[in-house]
């Protein structure tokens, strides 16, 4: 009989690259004879992407308390209760810092816990989520990292982990249908966040816009700093940047796009960049930690850009719009290496890694 697995995340409901990759690798077991869970600690009882019929999604409401240690408490008390109600063999946290969440369940044995590094070790935006790596190395019963970079940053600092892997994030759009390169247009994907690094990207298109005037950038996300990017955006006067908010299809977007870019301040793995080099797209990016450079092949099928200089960054969009030549070249070679992100080959990893718990 095969497992019940169950996926902790902060909200199922949020459109990004996380909530992205969780339902195609929940679909994969789902697909694979697993009976799969989807815990939300908030809202939750949707989801934006398709799912199999079967995964169940589940709600903890945190929403609804309003005192955080209250909720916190509440949160692992509903957690447990689920887990025991509904037999769940492995939960997953889907973002390190959630194992917080786990660490209780897993000291009372109530089921295995992964802990599925979304970002990087590097990245620790408060003592809280330091501490749930550490907690991780040390109890989890794997740490699950995105990539060979990681890895090892990983094994350089937790010299005792319990147990680690790496598995990449699964591409899970057609390879077959690529962007002919014929429209003057940059895309741009991600959450409209201080991470995702959207405002130098503006500062870089004010010098892509002085230079050419027919090319324009398209923006695709939603998130809290939309106001703010729209009042850079008038306050530089710039005539070709538009914030598009949610694409309902994004292969859509990247087919009708020339050019992909990235201006992340940081990552753990770039779902974006695969699915713009699966539609054929050459690609600029920062090389900021980690993800971009066990992805882009610098020169090859992108540029990899110091990560936030913003000059850089525009003398290499302006590289690619002013030769035809070069983005096909770069776009030719887009797809070269796609093959490890297969979801044929990363999801007997997973299953793997699920079987041996």
């Amino acid at each position: 009989m095969n497992k019940k697995v169950g996926f902790l995340i902060m909200n199922f409901e949020s459109g990004g690259g996380t909530e992205r990759v969780t339902s195609v690798v929940a679909n994969g077991l789902s697909e694979r004879g697993y009976k799969v869970s989807v815990v939300s600690c908030r809202n939750g009882e949707n989801c934006r992407f398709n799912l199999d019929d079967a995964i169940q999604l589940y709600s903890l409401h945190g929403e609804q308390i309003k005192n955080g240690a209250f909720r916190k408490l509440c949160l692992i008390r509903k957690l447990k209760d689920y887990v025991n109600n509904h037999h769940v063999d492995i939960l997953i946290a889907v973002d390190v810092a959630l194992y917080l969440y786990l660490w209780p369940l897993q000291k009372q044995h109530l089921c295995k816990c992964i802990a599925w590094e979304h970002f990087n070790y590097y990245i620790a935006p408060n003592k809280m989520v330091a501490f749930a790596r550490k907690l991780a190395a040390q109890d989890a019963d794997c740490v699950v990292v995105l990539g060979k970079s990681d890895y090892k940053n990983y094994k350089d600092h937790f010299k005792n982990i319990k147990r680690l892997e790496y598995i990449y994030n699964p591409l899970a759009l057609d390879l077959t249908s690529v962007s002919p390169l014929k429209e003057k247009r940059v895309i741009a994907v991600g959450r409209l966040n201080q991470q995702k690094g959207f405002d130098m990207l503006i500062d870089a298109w004010k010098i892509v816009e002085s230079q050419n005037k027919e090319w324009r950038l398209d923006i695709f996300g939603e998130g809290e700093l939309k106001e703010k990017l729209q009042t850079q955006i008038n306050e530089l006067g710039l005539k070709n940047v538009s914030l598009r908010g949610y694409a309902k299809n994004i292969e859509n977007e990247y087919l009708n796009s020339s050019i992909f870019v990235l201006a992340s301040r940081y990552e753990g793995f770039v779902l974006v960049l695969l699915e713009a080099q699966a539609k054929g797209l050459p690609c600029v990016s920062f090389n900021c930690k980690e993800g971009p450079s066990e992805i882009i092949d610098d020169g090859v099928n992108g540029y990899l850009v110091e990560a936030g200089n913003v000059k850089a960054l525009a003398e290499n969009l302006l590289k690619l719009i002013e030769s035809n030549e070069l983005r096909e070249k770069f776009g030719s070679m887009a797809q070269k290496d796609l093959y490890r992100f297969d979801i044929e080959n990363v999801m007997p990893k997973w299953e793997r890694l699920i079987d041996s718990l």
